[in-house]
């Protein structure tokens, strides 16, 4: 695999690592009701990026759900409470999160810098066969 493409990839996991933390942001205030006590809208089933190694370079990502998905918070008023007034919040630490998408983005900054030299290379070997 050639620089430009293990670039790419490592461009395209980070959009996925970005795009998983800010959905989980999205969803961080919302809730349901707790499993097993009743049935009603389930709670956000938040998700992170799972990055693993390419054959031939580069890397690949996919979603996975976050484990545990939600924790109990009390809140007797919610539509979505159980008899003892629990609800199910998803599970999503919004610090967390943004330092993923600090993260995220250093590496996406990373791989650009990549393919802009990649690009640079490729010219000037160019300009030395004209």
């Amino acid at each position: 695999m050639d620089g430009m493409s293990i670039a790419r990839s490592g461009l395209e996991a980070s959009m996925l690592r970005l795009t998983a933390s800010a959905s989980n942001i999205a969803n961080a205030q919302s809730n349901g009701v707790v499993p097993g006590s009743r049935s009603g809208q389930a709670a956000y089933q938040p998700v992170r990026a799972e990055l693993s190694p390419s054959a031939g370079g580069g890397v690949q990502g996919r979603l996975v759900p976050t484990d545990p998905a939600y924790r109990l918070t009390y809140d007797p008023q919610s539509v979505h409470a159980n008899a003892d007034g629990m609800i199910a919040a998803p599970n999503v630490d919004v610090t967390d999160e943004l330092v993923e998408q600090l993260s995220a983005k250093l590496a996406f900054e990373a791989n650009l810098k990549v393919v802009s030299t990649v690009s640079d290379l490729e010219r000037r070997s160019i300009d030395l066969w004209a």
